[in-house]
């Protein structure tokens, strides 16, 4: 394994990218994590972030988590803003 993507043997970089059916805003620092499940959970606090946007610019993007070698691990819906309280 290529010693960016694991510091010590706990830890891998996630990449959080913001991507639509039209452009994608990269993440191109990530983070260090445990293991994928935490970082699905930063995951989907930054969508539900997103979601509470007043005026709904995010609404049908998606916040996909990719490891240092562009492999998807998950992506997460950015729902629209009435839908993200129900």
């Amino acid at each position: 394994m290529c010693p960016i993507a694991e510091i010590g043997s706990d830890m891998s970089k996630y990449f959080f990218d913001r991507v639509s059916n039209e452009r994608a805003e990269y993440d191109f620092r990530g983070r260090l994590f445990a293991s994928p499940e935490s970082a699905r959970q930063l995951a989907e606090l930054i969508a539900l972030d997103l979601e509470i946007e007043t005026d709904g610019r995010w609404s049908g993007w998606f916040v996909d988590v990719r490891d240092v070698y562009g492999e998807r691990f998950f992506t997460i819906p950015v729902r629209e803003p009435e839908l993200a309280f129900t």
